[in-house]
């Protein structure tokens, strides 16, 4: 008999252990990361009569946990691939709402600006007409300056939410190191039994993790888990955790940079590349700082071909015309690393070359060498003295840069925030295009005349000075009282840009004047010029213009943000699908506890009953025994 009660006794011992595990599962359905369980039953160790082995019931041999690290591993990866593309949507979206707005953005205050010229070219003397011009260059200023606004604010945002995801990335990390602990007590003291409960929080907090950087993860013998971030950087060690923290830039202070405390402070953004915190440094590095760069072209190409052309016209009291625009110079900072003081300065030497991307002038042994700063490949260049030049730019050295010195060179990012309209009076607006007067002194005594002059190079800063051809004799003559040249009848005579001709015999102390004609106030040839700039290829060596510039800026962007978008799509998609996966082979479906229940509950009534059978039998014997 005592084998029967010893059976059924063990039996409800393991079907109350298997109702109560179902029940838990029912219970936590809906606990954010909690994995089903199950009972692992086992045949009890058969008893001997010394003829017979006769089974003993049966032992739970644990509580196992529903989990494949597969699944698990499949989930993080899609969680960290989702948070980059989510926070890489983001920013792209509204980059693009930004540079991309039509009413009142920087496409419509450029297109005003050049009907502002057409305007002044439809009435030349008008002060209105140059005031409306003026006030055109001024909104076109504050939107080159609101637009690198919105976007320097977008970088500080950058910056806090890298903050904040650096504190939660450290949060977790230590949680998890404080559970691995418990971890791999509890399991020592439970004779190996693992401590589900504990191993759900943990995978859960991982889970957690995954979503703000990509991770990596290995499983000890005694149950703690290490997990590791961007290449192998290890953030938990069974016990022991590295902290993350934010350190300033190394060309750039306000522009935070990710590190490990551990290892002098090595900064490993480079490695981040997946998660929320990988998402805000590729929305950093691929989407604003592009932004930023293509603006600053198209500031730098504006006011640079606007000034040039006021230079190359006159204005109501016939001087040339002065620059409209300013803009700040190409930013060449320095690394925080470097062991001496030696500064870079660079100017924009070709417009035609400049490019929208940020270079890195790093020296060796004396030996410079320009790579490009987004994907490292190598740039050529020309030296001369201690001045380099390369892609549209002059980068001159204060001196003699040391091995391992490095210069980040960045030709437009700061030229948009530093555009700006110059304080110029409606006069000074250059509509009219250069024009020379020649005239014969009135006492000359020769048959010698002089035609009109032409314009060979505008740009000559003494070309409207005024120039005296003063004849010494028939054959010789001297510019303004300087030089002895031979004069032949009908040949060119050049002077400051300028070119003319004297046909004829001169007598000796004839004279001519070549001068600027101050008088030609209708005529409106360069504004209809500086009208026309705005299809005038002037970028990407003379095959792009400003319009073309400014569209393509904005298609791009708008492109890049659809792009990132459809990839956000896809791998919402991606990301469900690894839900279900896991949740097939970790979550609880209410529909077979039930089922596992009324199974316990009838094995549980069962071997109550082979109980109570097995008492009946023993109060038989007691009676039979009793009456003998």
């Amino acid at each position: 008999m005592s084998d029967v009660f010893g059976i059924s006794l063990s039996a409800l011992r393991a079907f109350q252990s298997a109702v109560a595990v179902t029940s838990n599962n029912i219970a936590n359905a809906n606990t954010p990361g909690y994995a089903k369980e199950s009972v692992t039953l086992v045949t009890a160790a058969p008893q001997s009569n010394g003829t017979l082995s006769i089974g003993a019931g049966v032992q739970v041999a644990g509580i196992a946990r529903a989990f494949s690290q597969a699944s698990a591993n499949q989930l993080n990866s899609s969680q960290s691939s989702l948070g980059q593309l989510n926070a890489l949507q983001s920013y792209s979206s509204q980059i693009d709402n930004i540079v991309g707005t039509t009413a009142g953005g920087l496409s419509t205050a450029l297109q005003s600006f050049y009907s502002a010229w057409s305007d002044v070219a439809n009435s030349p003397t008008s002060t209105a007409t140059r005031q409306a011009l003026l006030g055109k260059a001024q909104s076109v200023a504050n939107s080159f300056q609101s637009t690198n606004s919105q976007l320097d604010s977008l970088n500080q945002d950058i910056n806090s939410r890298i903050t904040s995801d650096v504190q939660q990335i450290n949060a977790l990390g230590s949680s998890i190191s404080n559970l691995n602990k418990q971890i791999v007590i509890s399991t020592a003291q439970g004779g190996g039994q693992a401590p589900n409960d504990l191993i759900d929080q943990r995978d859960q907090l991982v889970s957690s993790l995954s979503k703000l950087t990509g991770i990596s993860t290995t499983l000890d013998t005694n149950g703690a888990l290490n997990v590791f971030v961007g290449n192998g950087q290890p953030l938990v060690l069974q016990g022991s955790t590295t902290q993350l923290t934010t350190v300033p830039g190394e060309f750039d202070a306000s522009r935070l940079e990710i590190s490990t405390s551990t290892s002098n402070g090595n900064v490993i953004s480079g490695t981040i590349t997946s998660g929320e915190l990988g998402g805000l440094l590729a929305a950093r590095s691929q989407v604003i700082d592009p932004a930023k760069n293509a603006l600053g072209q198209i500031a730098t190409a504006l006011s640079q071909s606007v000034n040039a052309q006021q230079n190359l016209g006159l204005d109501l009291s016939g001087q040339r015309g002065v620059p409209l625009f300013s803009v700040g110079a190409p930013l060449a900072t320095a690394s925080s690393k470097n062991t001496d003081s030696v500064s870079a300065t660079v100017t924009v030497a070709n417009l035609g070359a400049l490019t929208t991307s940020d270079y890195v002038l790093s020296y060796a042994s004396g030996s410079p060498a320009l790579t490009n700063a987004s994907d490292g490949t190598t740039v050529p260049f020309t030296v001369s003295g201690n001045t380099l030049s390369a892609a549209g730019m002059s980068i001159v050295l204060s001196g003699s840069p040391a091995t391992g010195d490095r210069f980040l060179i960045r030709p437009t990012a700061q030229a948009a925030g530093s555009f700006s309209a110059l304080s110029v009076q409606p006069s000074q607006v250059a509509a009219a295009g250069i024009s020379l007067a020649t005239a014969a002194a009135g006492s000359n005594a020769g048959t010698a005349t002089i035609g009109a002059a032409t314009v060979v190079t505008a740009a000559n800063a003494n070309l409207l000075n005024p120039a005296t051809i003063q004849f010494t004799n028939p054959t010789t003559y001297s510019i303004n009282g300087a030089g002895a040249y031979a004069y032949t009848a009908g040949a060119a005579i050049s002077q400051n840009g300028w070119q003319v001709t004297v046909s004829g015999t001169p007598a000796t102390g004839d004279s001519f004047t070549v001068a600027g004609n101050a008088g030609a106030t209708g005529d409106n040839s360069n504004a209809l010029a500086s009208a026309n700039q705005q299809t005038l290829p002037v970028l990407d060596n003379g095959t792009v213009s400003i319009n073309n510039a400014v569209s393509g800026m904005i298609t791009g962007i708008g492109s890049q943000a659809q792009q990132i978008n459809t990839a956000q799509t896809a791998q919402n998609a991606v990301n469900t699908q690894a839900i279900a996966n896991q949740q097939s082979v970790s979550g609880v479906d209410l529909n077979e506890e039930a089922a596992n229940l009324l199974q316990w509950q009838q094995a549980y009534g069962a071997a109550a009953k082979a109980l109570q059978i097995g008492n009946s039998l023993f109060q038989s014997l007691l009676t039979a025994v009793q009456a003998a």
